[in-house]
């Protein structure tokens, strides 16, 4: 087989269209076919398109990941399943995410940091919240466990509750059970709750 024509593709200018023995047979963009050196009146083999095109769909897949980064960040078991919900090959974004885990533009340590950080700071929430939702994303237990043990529920209660109430030392029944149940929601430790509005977390 030989390439009888190269040309650039009218709606996309990074790309451009290969024609092998006269007929159009795939597109690309311009730097895998620098990359590969594919030009005018080359021959060239089944087996090197398939590795051209096999290298097309992963700088898609890598593309596409580092879009979604740029909404937010991401664990990696959450990448892997919106890859492949987006509907590229599953094997190929294995491949992909094993790359993006290999120069650490996923890390699932850092995510968790970084998510703890928001439900500490922004969004205050609970151990018990953290550990469901890391669960939830795939973290490994001693990474979850190590985001978690940097966290003073306690002081974080006492916050909550002086922002809310401003005094919380003379409250009624009703109102400590209220409370009560909105830490509780938020995935704070009911033990942690009652220390601090007894008086047991100093």
């Amino acid at each position: 087989m030989r390439i009888s024509k190269i040309e650039p593709q009218k709606r996309h200018a990074d790309r451009v269209s290969v024609f092998i023995d006269g007929e159009f047979r795939f597109g690309l963009t311009k730097i895998l076919a620098l990359k590969y050196d594919l030009i005018e009146d080359r021959e060239i083999t089944e087996e090197e398109i398939n590795n051209v095109l096999l290298q097309e769909e992963k700088d898609k897949i890598r593309e596409r990941a580092f879009r979604l980064l740029g909404f937010r960040d991401r664990s990696v078991q959450e990448m892997r399943e919106r890859l492949v919900r987006i509907g590229y090959d599953p094997d190929r974004v294995e491949e992909t995410i094993g790359e993006l885990v290999a120069d650490n533009t996923l890390d699932d340590r850092r995510f968790s940091h970084a998510f703890t950080n928001d439900y500490t700071n922004l969004k205050p929430k609970g151990n018990q919240f953290l550990r469901r939702e890391l669960k939830h994303k795939k973290i490994a237990a001693e990474i979850i466990e190590e985001v978690c043990g940097r966290r003073d529920e306690k002081t974080l209660i006492r916050k909550l509750i002086a922002t809310k109430l401003g005094r919380f030392d003379r409250l009624n029944p009703r109102e400590r059970q209220k409370i009560v149940r909105y830490l509780a929601y938020r995935g704070f430790a009911l033990g942690n709750i009652l220390d601090v509005l007894e008086g047991r977390d100093e």
